[in-house]
């Protein structure tokens, strides 16, 4: 995954999604910078899933002992590195978004391509923790070995969750990683 996604507030669920963290910002006593809508990047404040029914602010990206950020993690290995382990086994959480952007090297230019399901939206995997001195968790997203021809574009693609193991996902183990396979459809990206 190249590190961009796309929320379309056109969509119902993510519409509503986004009211509801738009009402929990309100509350903070600081502004927050929530992004509801449109591309959103690394170190953007986006609605993420923590429990059934239940979306809070979270910034994308933990930030690492050389001050790095770090947006993704690996699903095969992530359980054996110390900056992802605890919070991969105890702040499971999901990201929704319409969809992810991966781009394509052709003719001299990159291309943009957007994936994404058609009965949308989708929900990364990922995991949260808080970061020294920030009132908001940060997360990051779970990739894994892209699938089904996407590979073409990038050797990695997001871990996504089916609605159907979201609660698994969130309250009992991580195993339901290998099973997270979605038919993605893309198209170019205007």
């Amino acid at each position: 995954m190249c590190g961009r996604y796309y929320i379309a507030i056109d969509d119902d669920d993510l519409r509503e999604i986004s009211e509801e963290v738009e009402r929990r910002v309100n509350a903070f006593s600081e502004p927050i910078p929530l992004k509801t809508r449109g591309e959103i990047f690394p170190t953007d404040v986006v609605p993420v899933q923590t429990g059934i029914g239940r979306y809070v602010p979270m910034k994308w990206g933990f930030v690492n002992f050389d001050k790095k950020l770090i947006i993704n993690a690996r699903s095969e290995t992530a359980l054996q590195k110390p900056m992802f382990k605890k919070p991969l086994t105890e702040s499971r959480c999901l990201v929704p978004a319409s969809g992810y952007y991966e781009w394509k090297p052709q003719d001299g230019k990159k291309i943009k391509y957007y994936f994404y399901v058609p009965d949308g939206p989708v929900y990364f995997a990922a995991c949260y923790r808080q970061e020294k001195d920030s009132p908001l968790r940060n997360f990051v997203i779970l990739t894994r070995q892209a699938v089904n021809g996407l590979e073409d574009f990038h050797d990695r693609m997001p871990v996504i969750i089916p609605r159907a193991h979201a609660e698994r996902w969130l309250h009992e183990t991580p195993d339901v990683m290998e099973s997270a396979v979605t038919s993605l459809m893309y198209k170019q990206a205007v």
